[in-house]
């Protein structure tokens, strides 16, 4: 659109992170510091660049996990998931399930206003396109109030389109969250019915410690109650479609590979060191644990020396 091109990212999944440039004629930033706007000094090698951070930390479900406190929020709808059990299906008083919806809606449609992006300063496109971000290209011009004016004005689209994906995203969430709440699928799983996750979502929809879910649901059903290859297959399918958004997926096809061998071998002492270490991995990813990677990583890395 306009001759702007996206040079990174995908524009169905915007990242929240945006870098727009466009590049200068030399004509153009000669004499240009005079008046209330330096233009001349916002440009470096003909290059003229903003950047912005736009990332939704007050989502419904950064919100829920961190501001919270990461584990405030899963004991507290487990508290009130093990009150429905012991009343006998009946939700705690005052608890409405319409009027929650309705504040976890208004929680996730709460206005936010435009961030404003900042000048950039590259040595060349290369750098740029180095940048962890989606990368925008808006042409050359020859006059940098126009220049000025366009790259200063995508960067409001750019929020506008990516909290529109985003919103979409709180939407599932909500849907998903209140999903999980009516069924019980917070505290336990159904292994009898073939329910080893909860609800009908993947991991963005999730709620509560990820590794208690593959240590006490997943793992224990694929490795013990689905009872044939066709089953357990068609189990593992729906754990990788569960695990789809998952960054890094070696890992995830890593606990299948393994989870194979030991229903070959369930005394594999190597393969369950394995399989542990990689549901302690992906649980800190899932959480931002990043610190406790390195020393997971290694500790995987010893086990085939």
């Amino acid at each position: 659109m306009l001759g702007i091109q996206q040079k990174k990212g995908d524009p169905e999944k915007l990242c929240g992170r945006l870098v727009v440039y466009a590049k200068i004629t030399p004509s153009a930033s000669k004499d240009q510091n005079a008046g209330p706007i330096p233009f001349a000094s916002m440009v470096r090698n003909g290059i003229l660049a903003v950047r912005g951070e736009f990332e939704k930390n007050n989502s419904i479900k950064r919100f829920l996990q961190h501001e919270a406190g990461a584990s405030s929020v899963d004991k507290g709808i487990s508290d009130m998931i093990e009150h429905i059990k012991e009343s006998g299906g009946e939700l705690p008083e005052g608890l409405d399930i319409d009027s929650f919806k309705d504040r976890l809606e208004e929680l996730s449609s709460m206005e936010i206003i435009p961030v404003p992006a900042k000048i950039m300063f590259y040595d060349n496109e290369e750098e740029i396109l180095e940048e962890n971000a989606d990368i925008y290209y808006i042409g050359e011009f020859s006059g940098m109030s126009q220049a000025h004016l366009c790259i200063t004005s995508l960067p409001i689209l750019y929020q506008a389109k990516y909290r529109e994906q985003q919103n979409a995203e709180e939407q599932s969430y909500i849907n998903e969250l209140l999903s999980q709440i009516e069924t019980d699928g917070l505290i336990t799983s159904k292994p009898e019915t073939g329910e080893f996750l909860p609800g009908n979502g993947n991991l963005l929809t999730f709620v509560g410690n990820l590794q208690e879910l593959l240590e006490r649901q997943v793992v224990p059903y694929l490795l013990y109650q689905a009872a044939d290859e066709e089953q357990f297959s068609t189990s593992l399918d729906r754990f990788y479609a569960f695990m789809a958004p998952y960054k890094d997926q070696r890992d995830v096809q890593l606990i299948g590979k393994t989870l194979r061998r030991l229903r070959v071998n369930e005394n594999d002492v190597k393969e369950r060191s394995r399989l542990e270490l990689l549901c302690r991995k992906v649980s800190a990813m899932y959480h931002e644990k990043f610190e406790q990677v390195p020393e997971i990583q290694k500790k995987l890395s010893e086990l085939d020396l």
